[in-house]
């Protein structure tokens, strides 16, 4: 039993660090040798079940619990022993560092199911052609042996259609949460389109790659909902259902909306939503009866986006360059709060920074001149130029176009 009052060596956990780079890569390379060795006695462990002796329903949740490790890296490591245990050869070239584990995570995504019973009589060769490169031609090699077990696997047939799944939920915030694995072509798909969409905003941009990237997959949903192949306009919109009090409706801030699913939807894209889609409303008064339904004709018409769409000349926030194609009709003052679709109260954002007006409560004007300025919370501001024609000459470029007022 151990005795909490006993005297304790003291450790100095910096003693055996690494002094030199070349310790430093020594030490790794040791760790992924060990490490193939643990992964082996994972699978050992699961085996014999010694792990249900305490009443874990899986080895995986008996990593978790007396391992103390999360889900993923738990259920890694049984993965990863039961690779190496039905891949005798690939396991001791782990083990004594003819392979590193970058290699060995290649040869392991590779090996699905079809394909598994072609890599354990080919073992061998693949350990032998691969362990002379680089992690990255390992995972180019192994792409092109897949491929090729895959032939072999289908027999002449033609090749099956690649494993692909995608699944999401909402999160108990809201936030949408889920997971996917594509094939190939799908994976070549999605990462041109997010290196495409993927936009930085100079030294002033403190988001994450990976906020970058998220922000750009929500940009590449966006543009395929104002771009979709469905009857009418090319800006038709998805109808989205809403359902608003009619109380909250009034609020300077804080619309409270829900979805057609019962999801409450968060105000600042309610707000959003409302300046440029085509939109079924449900108005609720505060005993939850319905007050209107129905109302559609609050987007900005083609016309009339076209109008603005040639004033600004894409997006208007201060700093973004993205182009009309990308871009909502936004209200300066907000449909809600009695502003109208008109010229001088519309201009073009992207979808990032459609939300970020709304979600920050920036303060938006709109000069006769086309100027824009736009204010933060904090009192601080930006202003921006349109880069399409000159307000005024507007007057005529639309045989619908309404006159031009200031902004309310």
């Amino acid at each position: 039993m151990y005795d909490m009052n006993m005297d304790l060596p003291e450790i100095d956990p910096w003693a055996e660090m690494p002094l030199t780079a070349s310790d430093l890569l020594v030490a790794l390379a040791e760790h992924e040798r060990r490490a193939a060795v643990l992964a082996l006695a994972v699978r050992r462990v699961e085996a014999t079940g010694a792990w249900a002796v305490d009443g874990s329903e899986s080895i995986t949740g008996w990593l978790r619990c007396h391992g103390r490790m999360a889900h993923r890296t738990a259920l890694g490591w049984v993965r990863r022993g039961r690779f190496l245990d039905t891949h005798a050869v690939i396991a001791e070239a782990a083990a004594d560092g003819t392979l590193s584990e970058g290699q060995v995570d290649a040869l392991q995504r590779v090996c699905v199911r079809r394909v598994e019973p072609i890599m354990r009589g080919q073992q061998r060769g693949l350990v032998d052609a691969v362990k002379a490169l680089s992690v990255a031609d390992t995972e180019k090699a192994c792409a092109v042996w897949k491929q090729r077990a895959e032939a072999i696997a289908d027999g002449g047939a033609p090749p099956a259609e690649a494993e692909r799944t995608f699944t999401m939920g909402r999160g108990a915030g809201g936030e949408m949460v889920g997971r996917f694995v594509l094939g190939a072509a799908a994976g070549t798909e999605l990462e041109q389109a997010i290196r495409t969409a993927i936009t930085w905003e100079g030294s002033d941009d403190s988001r994450t790659h990976q906020e970058r990237a998220a922000d750009a997959l929500h940009d590449i949903a966006a543009f395929w909902n104002r771009n979709n192949e469905l009857p009418g306009t090319p800006r038709h919109r998805p109808h989205i259902e809403l359902s608003v009090t009619a109380s909250s409706l009034n609020r300077e801030r804080g619309v409270e909306a829900f979805d057609a699913d019962g999801n409450l939807v968060e105000a600042h894209t309610a707000d959003t939503l409302l300046c440029d889609c085509v939109l079924h409303r449900v108005m609720r008064d505060p005993f939850n009866h319905p007050v209107a339904y129905g109302r559609s004709h609050y987007t900005a018409p083609l016309p009339l986006f076209r109008l603005v769409a040639v004033r600004d000349g894409g997006c208007r926030f201060p700093g973004c360059n993205r182009p009309v194609r990308q871009c909502d009709a936004h209200h300066v003052r907000y449909w809600r709060h009695g502003g109208q679709t008109d010229a001088d109260n519309l201009l073009l954002l992207c979808n990032r920074h459609h939300h970020m007006v709304h979600r920050l409560g920036l303060d938006l004007k709109l000069r006769p001149d086309g100027v824009l300025r736009v204010t933060w919370p904090d009192g601080s501001h930006r202003s921006s130029l349109p880069r399409g024609a000159p307000p005024g000459a507007l007057a005529g470029a639309h045989p619908h176009a309404p006159p031009l007022r200031s902004a309310r």
